[in-house]
């Protein structure tokens, strides 16, 4: 069954339920205890623990083996393996079959199991499940290769990532914030705001949200745009947790996905501490210097490359006024804009917390300079 006939069918059943259940409810749950009793004694001798798992579906006890098979390969780059469901994971549908809930789209291999971790073929086309067994969309880190995923999860080959970039604006949001925000919905991309906590607190409100909206990231730059290497572990910790804090009421409780230390100073003490990714940048326009539009356009297109996180600030009115110029310049050239979190993927890193990424151009990979991994100077 595909998962357009799904998507109706959870539709009508839904409405049908609601119908039904206020006529049935009383009935069903007298007659679903009388049955479960009757049933369990009857069964419970036969069943060994071991072997079966026990599902509630629409009110009855129905024992399934769970019949479970390693993934090919442990970074998931084998054919997908079989595991027991996960939490609110309950078959609905026909298996082996599409099932769906909150998290997304997931694949049942029986009443019991779910594809986990790996490919898998299905009606001719590619689809790939995470560690928890949900599918991948969008550009995905596999085995060291990004790979990209339609919006039905089917697998595109010929997807290329090298004409990706990630423009990051620091120091905001400001007053100029909602105007880039209109520029970059108007142009259809994305980008990444590295957020500082006393900033949020005046403008936080009326873009946060609109950020998120766009599929932005958010990042945090610290509360006060302190030198956190000088500050030390202690303050640098203080500081980003206080700006997360402040973010969270504007983000449904979540605090920021990303880091920037200020001044791109720091300790892999201070990185590790974080829990995230941190990002530094490898082409500085120098807005902060010029504040003159043209001048900030003119850095971005003279140095752009494929895979390079550009480095910006919100809080000039020239640096907006830049980002309309430039933007449609870039777009008009083939380039992709996206957010810190995309490149990487694309570029078939999957982030881990505490390192720190300087860009994903074809010359950091071939020199492996990607992360601060193999630099003793931090």
């Amino acid at each position: 069954m595909d998962k357009e006939t799904l998507r109706k069918r959870i539709r009508r059943n839904r409405r049908k339920a609601m119908l039904q259940n206020c006529l049935k409810v009383a009935i069903c749950v007298g007659a679903a205890l009388v049955l479960v009793s009757a049933g369990w004694s009857v069964a419970k001798p036969f069943v060994r623990k071991s072997e079966w798992r026990t599902e509630d579906v629409a009110g009855a006890l129905v024992n399934v083996h769970a019949d479970v098979m390693e993934p090919e390969r442990p970074d998931g780059s084998g054919k997908a393996g079989k595991a027991a469901l996960g939490e609110n994971m309950a078959v609905q549908y026909d298996t082996p079959g599409w099932q769906l809930n909150d998290r997304g789209w997931w694949y049942a291999a029986d009443a019991a199991t779910c594809y986990v971790n790996g490919w898998l073929e299905l009606e001719g086309n590619q689809y790939h499940f995470d560690s928890n067994g949900y599918m991948d969309t969008g550009w995905t880190a596999i085995g060291g290769k990004g790979c990209y995923f339609d919006q039905n999860g089917v697998y595109d080959p010929n997807a290329d990532s090298s004409m990706m970039i990630a423009l990051t604006y620091d120091d905001g949001p400001s007053q100029y914030t909602s105007q880039l925000l209109d520029i970059l919905q108007s142009n259809g991309v994305k980008a990444t705001f590295m957020m500082l906590g006393s900033k949020v607190e005046q403008y936080g409100a009326e873009t946060i949200p609109r950020m998120v909206q766009l599929g932005c990231t958010l990042g945090n730059h610290s509360y006060d745009h302190s030198n956190l290497r000088e500050a030390g572990p202690e303050a640098a910790q203080q500081q980003f947790s206080q700006t997360d804090g402040l973010i969270a009421q504007y983000n449904n409780g979540v605090g920021a996905a990303v880091i920037r230390f200020p001044y791109g100073e720091y300790t892999k003490e201070e990185a590790a501490n974080t829990g995230r990714p941190c990002f530094f940048w490898d082409v500085d326009t120098m807005d902060w210097d010029s504040q003159d539009a043209n001048a900030i356009a003119n850095e971005v297109m003279s140095h752009v490359t494929g895979g390079n996180i550009i480095l910006m600030h919100d809080i000039y009115q020239e640096t907006v006024d830049a980002s309309s110029i430039f933007i449609p310049q870039l777009l008009a050239q083939g380039y992709r804009l996206v957010t810190v979190e995309e490149l990487a993927a694309a570029r078939g890193y999957e982030l881990e917390p505490g390192v720190t990424y300087f860009g994903f151009t074809d010359e950091d990979i071939a020199d492996n300079s990607v992360t601060d991994k193999n630099r003793d100077d931090v």
